[in-house]
């Protein structure tokens, strides 16, 4: 009966509007189930919330239903207390769940700290293909978006699923947010921890540290250009200050790259802890010369992120000889659904490849 309800429920189409999304979370019965737990707190039914929404995406581009049923319940396992856990491991459907995030293909452990001392926010979750035979493996640090203050980790999972489904190590972390202690640097610096804790585990996750890209969607793809492209000195991982590694490439989904010509509210309040100078100091353009390789995907109709950033940083990395390609999606706006994304995840995975030396096959 549940199987039923929730096939009906999540084979609607992904409405972009709240209310739409309350409509569906109010007719699907695994959604009911897990909002009967006792004492869920306003900050868990946010990321029940976010997680049973990606989950709904996933189905709309066509992952099977029993798959996405498991994997809703396997991410929202790390947000129950022991007493929630409790009153929901006796449900029949739950038994087959895998309680370590044990994909097949990939493992997966989650808030794995990345600072010492570690804290609520600087946190990953570590993907590790099961089927390395031994050999080093290239790894993606994965940056998820939100306008840099909002969005997590856990409802950015599609695209490391799919990056360790193809081999990659992956690290999809949370950084601090704005109004959170992560206005610029602070965020920038937290995302250079996470890219030098996860060149430090090369030994442990078998990763090859001279084939470790980084990928990020919106705010997500900026920081992702800043840590590709930024040598100025002054911006150091704060617990890795001695760290040299750095991205062999970047993928940026959506991504702004011009803050000059291009401020927001949302630039403004990022950038509220910095002088003028941060306009400069925080956006990629100003370090094209030093650009590694980059991918740019972007829709045509993006009216969040103009797509004429991704355009220009492209042009730049053309002038200065540097590999840069671009998809632009007809018609896509900001952030992608069914078709798009699978585009954009296969030319994601194409050039990750290839800039780490694997041969398509």
């Amino acid at each position: 009966m549940i199987a039923m309800v929730v096939a009906q429920d999540f084979s609607m189409s992904t409405p972009a509007h709240a209310q739409a999304s309350a409509a569906r979370r109010k007719n699907s019965a695994d959604y009911k189930l897990v909002m009967t737990l006792p004492g869920l707190t306003a900050a868990q039914i946010e990321r029940i919330n976010g997680i049973y929404d990606s989950c709904v995406a996933k189905l709309n581009m066509g992952v099977p239903l029993q798959p996405v049923r498991k994997d809703f319940y396997t991410r929202i396992r790390p947000i129950l207390n022991a007493k929630q856990l409790k009153a929901l491991h006796p449900t029949a459907h739950l038994q087959s769940i895998p309680k370590q995030g044990d994909r097949g293909l990939y493992k997966v452990t989650l808030d794995v700290p990345y600072v010492t001392p570690p804290d609520a926010v600087r946190k990953g979750d570590v993907y590790l293909p099961s089927n390395s035979d031994g050999k080093l493996r290239p790894a993606v640090l994965y940056i998820h978006g939100g306008g840099w203050s909002g969005g997590d980790k856990q409802e950015s999972s599609m695209m490391p699923e799919a990056l360790a489904a193809q081999g990659f190590v992956v690290f999809n972390i949370n950084y601090r947010l704005v109004h959170k202690g992560g206005e610029f640097p602070a965020n920038f610096t937290d995302v250079k921890d996470a890219f030098a804790f996860l060149a430090s585990k090369s030994d442990e996750w078998r990763i090859d540290k001279a084939k470790i890209a980084v990928m990020g969607g919106s705010a997500g793809a900026h920081l992702a250009m800043l840590l590709g492209y930024c040598n100025n000195s002054k911006f150091k991982a704060e617990h890795y200050p001695n760290s040299s590694a750095r991205p062999i490439a970047v993928v940026s989904w959506y991504g702004p790259c011009d803050f000059v010509k291009g401020r927001s509210g949302m630039v403004d309040e990022m950038l509220a802890k910095s002088d003028s100078s941060g306009y400069t100091d925080a956006a990629p353009i100003t370090y094209a010369k030093s650009a590694v390789p980059t991918l740019f995907i972007h829709g045509t109709i993006d009216d969040v992120v103009s797509i004429r950033h991704s355009k220009k940083m492209h042009d730049a990395l053309v002038e200065h000889k540097i590999r840069t390609e671009m998809l632009t999606l007809d018609g896509a706006g900001h952030g992608f659904a069914s078709d798009d994304w699978l585009k954009a995840k296969d030319a994601s995975i194409k050039f990750l490849n290839s800039a780490v030396g694997i041969k398509a096959e």
